[in-house]
């Protein structure tokens, strides 16, 4: 019984029964709300299920699981090597290989995820042991990430005395110059149920179902060598600018959003181009389109030691440029047309920076 952990003399003890209760798990069945506040003061309050499982040979996640979130359409489930995604109305199913963790639990059902019955982040610096009027808490601090602006991370457990796993997970991070809340109520919580264990074993639409293959992406044509749509923008600073102002220059767009973890991280190695090549003719512009954002979007910047002029986008350039995801960096010659234009982190973009500067061989 979980009831021993109150003798526990420090957090590390608690964190270490913890983890030897989840070893003797063969499966953790719950019901879970999970509920969202954003630095804006904007709240998603979502439920869903979950059936989970560690495993030390998982690929990723280091379980299994299956997860569904309420009122949105699709499964999804986790074998410890693939991924699937499942549309129980078509009675189909996709097949990811490889899945991408950050895209996994972002979708719907993803988000109903509690990692935290799975395995303990070993990335914390400290743990503490709390016993409260609501029960015994573990919490974990983890070090802070100025590279993606993150600092005062912490995650607490409201441990159930009675099963000795959380009924409550909390997490708390100062993120993007606010801060954010994760909480996780769990309930109708299960362990060990066959029906449960069976589910992640051998599950039935498997063979139920009819396997399909994703969509094929409609091919896009690429706009490198078509002239650059123009614009005239506010910058953060609430000043005009005008790309035609730049003419015979070189021009990176950089778009961003303040909660792109990558577009905040890649800031400095963009600074580092604008000082690296300004001399030469580059000049770089970041591109928010978050209009409502601009004061947190000052701050990321001050803090990631970006100082390249930032503009604030409107639907009409977001538009022209077809800006979908992000970063988003799109490469103008001296001749006002496009010579790169991808999203992401790409080793060809500073390639594509000299060549344009004529500083390539």
């Amino acid at each position: 019984m979980w009831a021993s952990a109150s003798y526990a003399q420090t957090g590390a003890e608690a964190l270490e029964q913890y983890r030897a209760k989840l070893r003797t798990l063969r499966s953790v069945g719950y019901t879970v709300q999970r509920i969202d506040t954003f630095p804006d003061r904007g709240v998603w309050n979502n439920r869903g299920h979950g059936v989970v499982a560690a495993s030390s040979t998982s690929a990723l996640f280091v379980g299994h699981f299956y997860t569904e979130r309420l009122g949105v359409e699709g499964p999804y489930f986790y074998d410890g090597q693939k991924g699937y995604m499942i549309d129980d109305t078509a009675k189909t199913y996709q097949v990811q290989a490889v899945p991408y963790p950050p895209s996994v639990l972002g979708s719907p059902a993803g988000q109903m995820l509690v990692e935290e019955l799975l395995a303990i982040d070993t990335t914390y610096q400290r743990v503490r042991y709390d016993r409260t009027s609501q029960g015994a808490v573990l919490t974990l601090y983890y070090a802070d990430q100025p590279k993606i602006d993150v600092s005062n991370h912490a995650v607490s457990l409201l441990l159930d005395p009675a099963t000795g796993l959380p009924r409550q997970v909390k997490t708390v991070m100062q993120r993007s110059g606010g801060k954010w809340t994760t909480l996780k109520l769990l309930s109708e919580v299960r362990l060990n149920d066959p029906a449960d264990v069976a589910l992640l074993q051998h599950p039935a639409f498997l063979t139920t179902y009819t396997r399909v293959l994703p969509a094929a992406r409609p091919a896009v044509a690429s706009r490198v060598g078509q002239r650059a749509p123009g614009f005239q923008l506010l910058s953060l600073r609430k000043e005009p600018v005008k790309l035609s102002s730049y003419a015979g220059k070189v021009v990176l767009l950089d778009f961003w959003e303040t909660v792109c973890s990558p577009c905040i991280a890649s800031m400095p190695k963009v600074q580092h181009w604008q000082d690296t090549y300004g001399k030469q003719g580059l000049v770089v512009l970041g591109v928010l389109v978050e209009p409502g954002s601009t004061a947190r979007a000052q701050g990321i910047l001050q803090r990631q030691g970006a100082f390249y002029t930032n503009l604030v986008a409107n639907k009409v350039v977001e538009a022209a440029y077809r800006v979908k995801s992000f970063p988003r960096y799109v490469l103008i010659d001296k001749a006002g047309n496009i010579a790169f234009d991808e999203s992401g982190a790409s080793p060809q973009l500073e390639i594509a920076i000299e060549k344009a500067l004529g500083l390539s061989h």
